[in-house]
């Protein structure tokens, strides 16, 4: 339950860069998603603002290329947005492409480089199950999160039973590559293959709700089609 291993988690940060080079992980991603990830997206980034005023500064945690910067940048046009991510190349595509108002910080999820209570609300989209340790990852989130502040994490979950499992096993390592080939990639879409590693190393979602609730007062978590899901958190529970 811990994350991904090193190994792991350097394959997994070069295949995004190189595939986000090529132009081809955005496209790809949502296929394989039959094109509803951009839809979830609008969706977990509505909630952290859902019934209460605007938030004035918000992380997007594992930012990738900036698909879910550009989003999050849309909805609330008027918050300073900082997209956090290990890899300076994605940080250089994201800040270009959300546009003036974003700030780019590199930084992993275990080690964020912000203070405690900086952000009203907080986003991971599709990037959390990449960590290489999911609990200090929510640790972090906790950390520099407002009292008052929220997280919603979009992402892969592993399932609860074994007939799932194997289902969704079949959709990320064979169908994932297949896609991947069949849009352009080159023998690059095979690396879509290794998303069924990080979907094995990734939380059930009763683990995701029990480990969350240990650091926020209010956690709910949404499964979608696809073996998507969204956890809401709300409220970080500070030491006392």
């Amino acid at each position: 339950m811990s994350g991904l291993e090193g190994e792991l988690w350097n394959l997994i940060v070069d295949d995004i860069q190189r595939l986000s080079t090529k132009g081809c992980y955005e496209p790809v991603s949502d296929a394989i998603s039959f094109y509803l990830a951009r839809k979830l997206r609008v969706l977990a980034a509505a909630l952290i603002g859902l019934n209460r005023d605007p938030p004035e500064a918000i992380l997007d945690a594992g930012c990738g290329p900036g698909t879910s910067t550009k989003v999050v940048r849309a909805l609330y046009p008027r918050a300073k947005v900082v997209a956090m991510d290990p890899g300076a190349l994605n940080l250089l595509r994201a800040s270009r492409a959300a546009g003036d108002g974003t700030g780019a910080a590199q930084g992993m999820f275990e080690h964020m480089p912000f203070r405690e209570g900086s952000f009203d609300g907080a986003v991971a989209m599709f990037s959390f199950r990449d960590a290489a340790n999911y609990l200090m990852a929510l640790d972090e989130f906790s950390r520099v999160l407002k009292n008052d502040g929220r997280l919603a994490i979009l992402d892969l979950y592993r399932p609860e039973n074994s007939l799932e499992l194997a289902m969704s096993l079949m959709q990320f390592r064979y169908i994932g590559p297949a896609i991947g080939l069949a849009m352009g990639c080159g023998r690059d879409g095979l690396k879509f293959g290794d998303i069924y590693r990080t979907v094995l190393s990734m939380l059930t979602p009763s683990q995701l709700v029990r480990e969350a609730s240990r650091r926020f007062r209010r956690v709910s978590f949404k499964p979608t089609p696809f073996l998507v899901g969204i956890l809401y958190a709300e409220g970080p529970r500070r030491p006392s």
